[in-house]
């Protein structure tokens, strides 16, 4: 892709397309994602000959290349626009709401549908409902390939089934799987391999104590897909707004500590927060994640546990994990003279350190 000038004010269709030559991009295209909001407006700024020409503010190629790059993911525009949004890219918060509750919509809908289907063959479950949510619960947890979820512990097909069915009864808002948290909870904690947050390693406490399902639990009330669409509904600006910047501390932190601790630990998944790299490379993360935080923020339980920590995020970890990608970015020569105080550490604390370091350079 070729490079455009840190001079340049505005860019011209043409000069997008050869940003993005071999994309397959075409005029037309970046037409259509104009109108559905993907892309900056054109704007009339000048006369070639007896044509006018229409320009981009100088951002457009970075918000063409990122639209590109979350396109590979999926090609449904309200997902688009709210990740778009949640990158940073300016989106009008009335069309990010809109689409974040079109999203919504839509997974509840076809969660409906996929539920009917099955409940002829649930005839004789008192709950033909929870019946269908097992029959795809099981589908889910024993279908293999790069769409899944990655297999983060040792776990029986019959406790990966009963963990899916669980994760799909809490997101449908199913009043029966408040029921099954006590049993079924540790079952969904070990297929997202957040089990080992509960044990103590290289030094680093554990941070997940309590029962597995008193967080689950907040999930079901807060969480669901009706809850949420019922919060979106009265959202506002600010909160919207808000919502993204919380969200966005939340998942960079959470990933920032699982990359540190699998550092210090010289282990994979740690602290039990693998799965979190999963989420962050989808699209579709970008209308959960900002949903949930908004909705926590609004309940009177959680939004002081939600403060508390964003602000250790903000204000601790990610500082540290930013000074650590700096430093991963110099020359063996410029990091010696930028760490003169290295030397003086701890023998443990050097080691941690150069793992972190080490880490972000290989990425």
């Amino acid at each position: 892709m070729t490079d455009i000038s840190e001079g340049t004010a505005r860019i011209t269709t043409a000069e997008l397309l050869v940003l993005v030559d071999g994309s397959g991009t075409t005029a037309r295209l970046l037409e259509y994602w104009r109108q559905e909001g993907l892309l900056p407006k054109a704007e009339r700024t000048g006369q070639s000959g007896k044509r006018p020409e229409w320009t981009y503010p100088r951002e457009a190629a970075d918000q063409l290349t990122t639209l590109l790059r979350l396109r590979k993911k999926t090609k449904q525009p309200d997902v688009l626009r709210v990740a778009l949004w949640f990158e940073g890219f300016p989106i009008e918060p009335k069309r990010v709401r809109t689409s974040i509750i079109a999203v919504l919509r839509r997974s509840l809908e076809m969660f409906a549908k996929e539920i009917d289907k099955r409940r002829e063959r649930a005839v004789s479950s008192e709950d033909s409902t929870w019946a269908a949510l097992e029959q795809i619960g099981r589908l889910l947890a024993r279908k293999r390939g790069r769409t899944t979820l990655p297999r983060y512990g040792r776990q029986t097909r019959e406790e990966r089934d009963r963990a899916m069915t669980l994760m799909l009864g809490l997101a449908f808002g199913h009043d029966g799987a408040a029921a099954r948290l006590k049993d079924d909870a540790p079952h969904v904690e070990r297929m997202l391999g957040l089990y080992r947050g509960r044990r103590s390693r290289a030094g680093m406490g554990a941070w997940l104590d309590g029962p597995a399902g008193e967080g689950m639990d907040a999930f079901a009330y807060l969480g669901s897909l009706p809850a949420l669409i019922e919060t979106f509904e009265t959202v506002s600006d600010e909160e919207l707004a808000a919502g993204r910047v919380s969200a966005r501390i939340m998942l960079d932190g959470m990933a920032a500590f699982a990359h540190m601790a699998d550092a210090f630990a010289v282990t994979e998944n740690a602290v039990g927060l693998a799965a979190i790299d999963v989420f962050r490379d989808e699209p579709i993360t970008a209308v959960w994640m900002p949903a949930f935080v908004i909705a926590a923020s609004r309940s009177s339980a959680l939004s002081e546990n939600l403060r508390s920590v964003l602000n250790a995020l903000s204000q601790d970890l990610l500082p540290v994990e930013q000074r650590a990608r700096e430093l991963a970015a110099l020359s063996a020569e410029d990091l010696h003279q930028q760490l003169p105080e290295l030397e003086s550490l701890p023998f443990i604390e050097q080691v941690r350190l150069k793992r972190l370091i080490a880490q972000y350079r290989d990425e």
